[in-house]
């Protein structure tokens, strides 16, 4: 009866493993569509591909310098994941965002963007969190 518990518990881990696990799928940097290693090569040229995976419906990847990136599946980025100690690039996030930002709170940056369906979310080195429309106008904030 002991062995039967064990074994069943065994087959019920690995199968919620394997459904965990099931949509992503770890791939060679090369993989990654090519609009995706254009953009990392152009905005990122001094950092290198650690790691990408494949999911069901976007690529990841992070780069050397802890920069984190989630692509669509034809390579358009959606967000784009930094470090609290490191501003994004100036030329990933849209103008009239960076102006809003650099008039507003001149002492800090934006650690991550999110483009969403009606707009961006930029999130700040100071934790919050800015929502933006899709032309850029500023809309709200969240601490």
């Amino acid at each position: 009866m002991k062995q039967t518990k064990i074994f069943l518990i065994t087959i019920l881990t690995l199968v919620m493993s394997a459904v965990c696990f099931a949509d992503s799928n770890p791939i060679p940097a090369d993989r990654l569509p090519h609009a995706a290693k254009s953009f990392i090569k152009k905005e990122f040229a001094n950092a290198k591909i650690v790691y990408a995976e494949r999911e069901s419906d976007a690529y990841d990847c992070r780069l050397d310098n802890g920069i984190e990136i989630e692509f669509d599946l034809k390579g358009v980025w959606l967000k784009i994941d930094g470090s609290v100690r490191t501003a994004l690039p100036a030329s990933v996030i849209p103008h009239s965002i960076n102006k809003y930002v650099k008039k507003n709170y001149p002492k800090l940056w934006i650690t991550e963007i999110e483009k969403g369906r009606y707009g961006y979310k930029v999130e700040m080195s100071n934790k919050y969190n800015l929502k933006f429309t899709r032309q850029g106008t500023f809309i709200g904030k969240n601490h």
